[in-house]
């Protein structure tokens, strides 16, 4: 079914590529669309493909939920952490080059993780996966945006790849148990080769080059001090458990994320083309959407790690098949919803659809809170569609909150930005919550704080999109420097 709707919309944005192309009087390139919709829906699909093989990998490598965690958020933190950056190397190298050198690096970083016999090894592979993602996602919108001149059209075919990008999140559990259960968890990671290669092969005959590098930015101070700040605040919060949290290694690691991330607005304030751009969060309302993007990641992405690596399988019995199958209702609700999403934000602004999406997703997940191995299936999906409507009404006008408020210069970063939050939100939950259930000494108890922190969190977000100001006028583009860079 996923495939089927995955060629649905390669169909479709085929076709509207082709369209635009004949008025423009060129040839069609519906390869490159092959291209950046393969190198996208692979990347994406790492995201949550790995939840189900968890345990397997557990058992495998002789590894503990702190173990788990770093291989989740090897990925998140490499992607979150250089996201930003991403777009900017293609602007300034050529968008076909830095597009298939990250093809090239996804896949050599899978096969590196399929063959992983140590954890390290593992979550070194992850990290690689997640710095190349990190080149692929932007990259691929960008050769779109390239490809496909007319604004009107372009909007419609980016739509197509963003459910690409939904399809991917949504195939992750249930492909990542038919592999798990037929091929091991190897097959997880070796199922990114064909698709890449293909995606490789296509871009390297019908990607044209490109660049602007005169538009390009690069800011390694901060790029460094961003990677230090999520790398340290990670290490301390999964590795309490193992050393304390009165251990000097801990105190020592909070610190140091602590003075990097006071560090990132005085040193982005002083650079001519920063990675951040900080007059942007001299506006509350723009601030106000990244925390809540923060507080989304962190508790939704952050519970499902829980609910398929821990409550599923570790605590009822599942097998990694059984455990994507019973996932199915959270993660095909969350398609149509961000469809009504869509819908919801061009009849009445961002506001709605997104405080609708953080109250459902807060309530379900509070309510998860009372889950135990004896809770009936029917209770257990019908939270997980609430759930998941929470998220597709939630994650898609985020974009489109940002947009109403900065200058129409400062799109890409904004939107570039609000994407970052949520996967810097994610790669915290997933640390946090997870430390929850590993300090607790039931793993019920724990998982069940998890969940009611999870839920608090989201709905805390909540009313902070509540009272936050209503009126729709934008930054000055005056409040961001001339110099920055603009983002194709």
């Amino acid at each position: 079914m996923n495939f089927y709707g995955w060629l649905v919309v390669m169909a479709r944005s085929s076709k509207e590529i082709a369209q635009v192309d004949v008025r423009s009087g060129r040839p069609g390139n519906v390869l490159l669309l092959v291209s950046a919709f393969s190198g996208t829906f692979v990347a994406l699909l790492d995201l949550t493909i790995v939840n189900v093989a968890a345990p397997s990998i557990q058992a495998d490598l002789h590894t503990d939920l702190a173990g788990l965690q770093w291989m989740v958020d090897g990925f998140v933190l490499a992607l979150a952490a250089l996201m930003l950056s991403g777009g900017s190397l293609g602007d300034r190298y050529g968008r076909k080059r830095m597009f298939l050198s990250g093809m090239g690096v996804f896949v050599v970083a899978s096969v590196l993780c399929a063959l992983a016999p140590t954890l390290a090894v593992l979550v070194a592979g992850r990290c690689l996966q997640g710095a190349a993602a990190a080149v692929i996602v932007p990259g691929a919108l960008s050769l779109i945006g390239q490809a496909v001149p007319d604004p009107r059209a372009r909007a419609r075919v980016m739509g197509y790849w963003g459910m690409a990008g939904a399809l991917a999140v949504i195939a992750g559990p249930l492909l990542g148990g038919l592999l798990v259960d037929t091929l091991g968890w190897p097959g997880i990671f070796l199922v990114n080769v064909p698709v890449g290669l293909v995606a490789i092969v296509i871009g390297l005959r019908a990607i044209p080059e490109s660049a602007d590098p005169q538009h390009a930015a690069l800011d390694p101070a901060g790029q460094v001090l961003v990677i230090g700040a999520l790398g340290a605040l990670s290490y301390g919060i999964i590795e309490a458990r193992t050393h304390g949290w009165g251990s000097w290694i801990t105190i020592g690691s909070l610190a140091a994320a602590v003075l990097a991330a006071a560090l990132v607005p005085l040193v982005e304030r002083r650079v001519a083309r920063p990675l951040l751009p900080m007059g942007l969060f001299g506006d509350a309302r723009f601030t106000i959407t990244n925390l809540a993007s923060i507080a989304l990641g962190f508790a939704a992405n952050g519970a499902f790690f829980l609910l398929s690596a821990l409550y599923l399988q570790q605590l009822r019995g599942h097998s990694a098949m059984e455990t994507g199958l019973l996932l199915l209702p959270m993660t095909l609700a969350v398609l149509p919803a961000s469809l009504a999403a869509g819908r919801l934000n061009a009849a009445h602004g961002p506001r709605l659809p997104m405080l609708t999406g953080y109250v459902l997703t807060g309530a379900a997940l509070g309510a998860m809170a009372v889950f135990d191995t004896g809770t009936s299936y029917a209770v257990v999906a019908a939270l997980f569609v609430v759930a998941g409507i929470g998220q597709g009404l939630a994650i898609t006008p985020a974009a489109a909150a940002v947009l109403e408020i900065v200058p129409r210069e400062r799109s890409g970063i904004a939107a570039a930005t609000v994407n970052t939050s949520r996967q810097v939100g994610t790669a915290l939950g997933v640390a946090v919550l997870g430390t929850i259930v590993a300090g607790s000494g039931d793993q019920v108890h724990g998982m069940r704080l998890s969940l009611l922190v999870a839920g608090t969190v989201t709905l805390v977000a909540a009313v902070l999109l509540a009272v936050q100001r209503r009126a729709p006028e934008r930054l000055p583009a005056e409040s961001v420097p001339a110099s920055e860079p603009l983002l194709d």
